[in-house]
This record gives structure tokens, C-alpha cells and sequence, in this order.
């Protein structure tokens, strides 16, 4: 169980790096995150909705209360999360915004051991900390002085990522039917069809073209198998330890942007320098020694 968890998590890596390419065309035209955010979700509502019928998570009614209570919690920890984001990057620059990020891992665990009552084993705390340092290194690109609405807005991301990521580890678990792939494939398409129905209000700011959809689309379906692949992670290696392979995203990173200087669109990576490179070739390996290490010491939901 615990190598299709790892493998779940490689997995998902690998989609949400192949998503951030799958956004160049839209941000290239539109130039609006929060933009493709939006119609992204849509298009993840239409791809949920015809699995719904079929995966529906909940195998015994008496769950439904406790199952829609979590879904509501689920959406408002997203939201909040994204919104504090958003707010983030007005306040810090996008690419260390990004690399900042890696601290989410540190946010988490300390909620799952100082709130929750669980514990981490030391070398479990040393591959969390290895994860967080490679993380942050990847992009960062020096150091700079934050003002305290930016340092207030990040802490608010991590925190309200870190919940989210939690909340989907506790609905991925609840319908126990016996096949983890299953209930995740149900509880991702009911997550983001309701994700879906909560983004139609946000269409009249930001006004429906058939256009915009079709482009949001790649971005929207390779995340959307990211989150599949995520959750059944979360359900097999519980939410710290699927974070940690999450870094290996970097190595993806890595790859993915020699695979487009080699295809000749070096541009889209003009400005990383082959000190950068050295860089990310250090903190992915961090990255993997963090999931070996991790591996090593995991107890099942660790």
C-alpha cells in the first residue's frame, strides 16, 4: 500500500508539473491568473459531472451530514486559501511567492503534531524540514526585506492550504468501500463539480467565452488528474508524508524545463541561469533523500 501511495504522489507531481505548462497558452493570451483560476474550475465541474453518478462516494446515507459538512469546509479552505494567495502575490513577488510555498510542508506538520495530537519520529521531522529547504531553494531568486501584509497574507496561505490538504485526507477516508482508487475518483468528482458550481457566480466579472474555456481546458484536466492521483495518496500515506513526495514535483520541474530548451522554446526559460540549474539539481536531490528518508520511517498514515 505504502509504494502505490509513493507511486500516487510521483504521479501527481508529474501532472501538476505538466499543468503549469499546460497553462503558458492561457496566461500568454489572457495574462490573468485568477482568470484562468476561474474558467480552469469550470472546465473541471464538466469533466466531474458525468463520473458523479458512478463514483458517488457515500455507501451508507448516515453519512451525508458529516460528508456535506466536510465538502463545505473543503470549499471554504480552498477559497480562503486561494483568495490569501492572491493577495500574497500582491505583496511578494510571484517567484518567491512560489518558493515560499515549499513552507507549507513545516506549516502542516506542525498543525498535524501540535493540534491534532499525532506524532513524527525524528527522522520523519529531518526528511520535513529537507523537503521544506528544497522547496524554498528551487526558484529562490535572493533575498529580499517582506512588508508585514505580505508576511501575514503568506502565513494565511500556508495555513489554509495546509487545512485543505487535511480536510481531503479526512474525505478521501470516509467512504472505506474497500478500494482507496475508487473512493479518491468519487471524492475528487464530487469536490470539484461542487468547486464548479461555486465558480458560476464569479462569470459575471469575468465574462463566459466559449474561447476562454477551450483554453483553460489542458490546464484544467491535468490538474484535475493531479488531484485524483493526490487523493489517492492522501488516503494511503496520510497528508504529511504525501506533502513530502510532493517536492519531487522539482525534479519534474527540472526535466520539463530541459525537455522545452531542447524542443527550442528556450525562451520560456530565458532568465534561469546555470548557476539556477546547479540549484534545482540540489534541492531535487534533497527532495528525494527527504522521500527516502520519510519512506524509511513511515508508519501506516503517518
Amino acid at each position: 500500500m505504502i509504494a502505490l501511495g509513493i507511486v500516487a504522489g510521483i504521479l501527481t507531481a508529474l501532472f501538476q508539473s505538466t499543468s503549469y505548462l499546460c497553462s503558458a497558452g492561457f496566461m500568454t493570451r489572457y495574462k490573468s491568473p485568477v482568470r484562468l483560476l476561474i474558467f480552469s474550475q469550470l472546465a473541471m465541474g464538466v469533466i466531474s459531472l458525468p463520473f458523479i453518478p458512478f463514483l458517488f462516494p457515500i455507501h451508507s446515507w448516515s453519512m451525508v451530514p458529516e460528508f456535506a459538512l466536510y465538502m463545505v469546509l473543503w470549499v471554504g479552505c480552498f477559497a480562503t486559501g486561494q483568495a490569501s494567495f492572491f493577495n500574497t502575490l500582491r505583496n511578494i513577488e510571484a517567484s518567491r511567492s512560489s518558493s515560499l510555498l515549499g513552507l507549507k510542508i513545516i506549516v502542516l506538520s506542525i498543525i498535524y503534531v501540535g493540534f491534532l495530537g499525532n506524532r513524527l519520529n525524528g527522522l520523519q521531522w529531518l526528511a520535513v524540514c529537507m523537503s521544506a529547504v528544497a522547496a524554498v531553494g528551487m526558484n529562490w531568486s535572493g533575498g529580499t526585506r517582506f512588508s508585514l501584509k505580505g508576511v501575514l497574507w503568506l502565513a494565511s496561505t500556508l495555513v489554509f492550504y495546509s487545512l485543505t490538504d487535511m480536510v481531503e485526507t479526512h474525505l478521501v477516508l470516509m467512504p472505506n468501500s474497500g478500494s482507496m482508487i475508487r473512493d479518491a475518483l468519487g471524492v475528487v468528482a464530487v469536490c470539484y463539480a461542487v468547486l464548479g458550481l461555486v465558480t458560476l457566480p464569479f462569470l459575471r466579472k469575468f465574462r463566459w467565452t466559449r474561447q476562454q474555456f477551450v483554453r483553460a481546458i489542458p490546464f484544467g484536466l491535468t490538474w484535475y488528474l493531479s488531484q485524483a492521483t493526490l487523493f489517492v495518496c492522501f488516503g494511503l500515506l496520510g497528508v504529511v508524508f504525501g506533502n513530502v513526495i510532493q517536492s519531487s514535483r522539482g525534479l519534474f520541474s527540472i526535466a520539463l524545463g530541459i525537455l522545452v530548451v531542447s524542443l527550442g522554446h528556450a525562451r520560456l526559460d530565458a532568465r534561469i541561469s546555470p548557476r539556477m540549474w546547479v540549484r534545482r539539481a540540489v534541492a531535487a536531490v534533497l527532495m528525494a533523500v527527504a522521500i527516502i528518508l520519510y519512506s524509511a520511517a513511515a508508519q501506516p498514515h503517518g
